[in-house]
């Protein structure tokens, strides 16, 4: 794995690991000795009524009991911290990488498969880093008991022993396979999270259109193939444990079985036998384990492939090595002969403009036509692919996008709201906002109008993307939130469109304010609100058709024109 590994993440812990598997090596280790008191015991004590032998033993196996308790103990607690701080870590990382994609990943990866991405897939590799420490301290066992068997009767454990390669062969086998079927089970649970996210965001369309029977029977068919997958998997893991467990009477009839011919021949004592079949039971216990580590270690590695994979996504935007420093943006833009596609498709074609500091100019044309993507390029969503795009006289690619987008204020016609009270929405802009700042901002918006009327003020929780609020009321929060900010250059995606009359009348005066000796960029869809900008630019299929400003536009038949006078035609 090229960007993540499992080895990796646990090598910040690799003392924390190491602690737990010594630990487990000890609670093991001292687990060897029972049998062996166990042999003493028939061989001496019995035979013998050594009472003083016998106190002696049940005082050494109360020793040992205690100490595999304290062993164990710390073994689970060192494993149980480190599995927890390890998916903390991977869960950051996977954040962290997220936030460095470009919007062009967003727009083609459903937002349920990343949640189930960062919560589900890390999570089933937890099973990993737990069972990564049982199978070391499994593989010392083998070894251990593999090792005291050929010292108490070498011919026995040879025929053991010569079942082992058969144990991990299907171990193997089957891990391969559910290995592959986990795989199609994630990316189908994957998908149903996605739906279900788009359904529960969609729901008033969903009652709107009555279509509630049709996306539950839409949900429940989805749901019909995990079922048989799930089905599917349990009937392999049971398969493997079942074959498992068939070897595992194979060894023990064959331990009785030559045990019997030993004793009987005065080989092997009756205590070396009883001990000798204690350890096989004992060996046989952690290879037995293997065939139900199967599904974990399938299901792990099926969350680890799906992680990597999304890690190895690059993001679209690459940050300079050594990135200039922005004290103070004037917001002098300037495109030239800048093209860009999108999925090979033509969205922006030679496209050189000239923005002075502190002019307001406005886009305008008919959907499609680019005006969008021209901001998503300004605000660096995406990277130009000809031409060039520069700040101040600086290409800004030179300057890192997080530094870059400080001194840039925006407004989309569709604002997004988070979960929490009013005041955090206007503070987001400004992470040191003062009380009163945010309140001034609110006011300039025209946001504290509606305010006053609620119960909790400015700390009123306003749910999921602002899901109490009007969509007049959504838009003047934005609106605050960009105010509080105090940008450089401010992008306006018609942002007076939610609003009532009244409502728009007092925002329009705080945005003047705003806009003063600011930058400004305006998309427009109205263009009565656009007459007193500076240069009206009119775009029609990712090129420049038209531009100047909105009397002289008018003068001239043309795009602008047209549009304008179609919608005082609606309007009237």
């Amino acid at each position: 794995m090229s960007q993540f590994s499992f080895l990796r993440l646990i090598k910040p812990y690799r003392y924390l690991v190491f602690g737990s598997v010594v630990s487990l090596f000890a609670f093991s280790t001292l687990g060897l000795a029972l049998p062996w008191m166990l042999k003493i015991a028939i061989d001496r004590v019995i035979p013998n009524a050594d009472y003083g032998l016998f106190l002696l033993l049940c005082f050494g196996m109360l020793l040992i009991f205690s100490a595999r308790t304290i062993f164990f103990f710390i073994s689970n607690y060192l494993m149980t911290y480190t599995s927890m701080r390890a998916l903390l870590d991977i869960r950051q990382k996977l954040f962290k990488h997220l936030q460095s994609l470009s919007l062009r990943f967003y727009e083609e990866y459903r937002t349920g498969k990343l949640i189930s991405n960062v919560i589900n897939d890390v999570a089933q590799m937890q099973q990993l880093i737990t069972i990564f420490t049982s199978i070391i301290n499994q593989s010392f066992i083998i070894l251990a008991i593999a090792a005291v068997l050929l010292f108490l009767n070498f011919k026995m454990a040879l025929v053991v022993l010569a079942l082992l390669p058969v144990y991990f062969i299907n171990f193997y086998y089957f891990r391969r396979i559910m290995r592959d079927n986990f795989l199609v089970l994630q990316e189908k649970m994957s998908e149903i999270s996605a739906n279900l996210g788009e359904t529960i965001n969609g729901i008033k369309v969903v009652k709107t259109f009555s279509k509630e029977r049709t996306e539950c029977r839409e949900f429940f068919s989805s749901l019909r193939p995990t079922l048989d997958l799930n089905v599917k998997l349990g009937a392999q893991s049971v398969t493997c444990w079942s074959i498992t467990d068939y070897l595992n009477l194979l060894v023990y009839l064959l331990t009785i079985g030559l045990g019997m011919t030993m004793v009987r021949s005065s080989n092997m004592t009756l205590g070396e036998f009883v001990a000798f079949y204690t350890y096989v039971g004992m060996f046989v216990a952690p290879i037995s384990a293997l065939s139900i580590y199967a599904i974990d270690i399938s299901r792990g590695m099926t969350g680890a492939k799906r992680i990597n994979n999304l890690l190895n996504v690059i993001p679209e935007i690459k940050e300079p090595a050594k990135p200039l420093k922005i004290e103070k943006m004037k917001g002098h833009i300037v495109f030239k002969n800048v093209s860009f596609k999108y999925k090979d498709v033509p969205v922006i074609k030679n496209f050189s403009l000239d923005i002075k500091p502190g002019q307001k100019v406005a886009l305008v044309g008919p959907s499609g036509s680019g005006k969008s993507t021209i901001t998503n390029l300004l605000l660096r969503f995406y990277d130009i692919q000809e031409g060039e795009l520069s700040i101040d006289g600086v290409p800004i690619n030179r300057y890192s996008s997080a530094a870059y987008r400080e001194h840039i204020g925006v407004v989309l016609q569709e604002p997004f709201l988070f979960s929490g009270s009013i005041r955090d929405n206007i503070a987001y802009a400004k992470k040191d906002a003062t009380r009163s700042e945010v309140e001034r901002a609110a006011a300039m918006a025209n946001v504290d109008e509606f305010v006053t009327d609620m119960e909790n003020g400015y700390d009123t929780v306003i749910g999921e993307n602002g899901a109490s609020l009007s969509g007049g009321q959504k838009q003047r929060l934005a609106i605050a939130r960009a105010i509080l900010k105090n940008p450089s250059l401010l992008i306006l995606d018609e942002a007076t469109s939610a609003l009532d009359t009244v409502s728009e009348f007092l925002v329009q005066t705080a945005l003047d304010n705003l806009m003063h000796d600011k930058t400004t960029i305006i998309i427009a869809h109205r263009l009565s609100t656009i007459k007193n900008a500076d240069l009206i630019v009119v775009m029609d299929s990712g090129e420049i058709v038209q531009m100047g400003a909105h009397d002289e536009l008018m003068r001239h038949p043309g795009v602008y024109q047209e549009l304008y006078n179609a919608q005082q035609k609606v309007n009237s």
